[in-house]
């Protein structure tokens, strides 16, 4: 499984990777735990899966993209202090983290906002 792979990587990961590693950690936390609020609810209301599909998705992007943010800042960590391309990949990861993944905590807040109120409008109101 996906997540499986994300944490192997983190449980091994260098301490000087820790900024990469614990917020991929959560990112993989929140992703697993969305999945099963998703899968529970759709259980009783199978318009959840449709209504979440692109938050859903999308927190898995930013997911998906942080851990290969962090295998690419492992390569370059290193490297950094003496190729402008390293420095250049370890700086985009950083962006990366303190800019773009924190998204998933809004898009999983959109996620659980639920189906009602997408399925409440009637066609006819469009």
């Amino acid at each position: 499984m996906f997540a499986d792979e994300i944490r192997h990587f983190t449980a091994n990961a260098s301490a000087e990777l820790g900024e990469f590693t614990q917020p991929l950690n959560a990112a993989v936390d929140t992703l697993d735990e969305l999945t099963a609020w998703l899968l529970d609810r759709a259980q009783g209301n199978p318009n959840e899966i449709g209504a979440a599909s692109v938050e859903y998705l999308q927190v898995f992007g930013y997911t998906a993209y942080a851990y290969m943010w962090a295998l690419m800042a492992k390569a370059a960590i290193g490297k950094a202090t003496e190729d402008d391309f390293y420095a250049g990949k370890l700086g985009t990861a950083r962006f990366y983290f303190a800019r773009l993944l924190p998204r998933i905590h809004s898009l999983s807040a959109s996620v659980k906002a639920g189906s009602e109120s997408l399925y409440e409008l009637d066609v006819a109101h469009f």
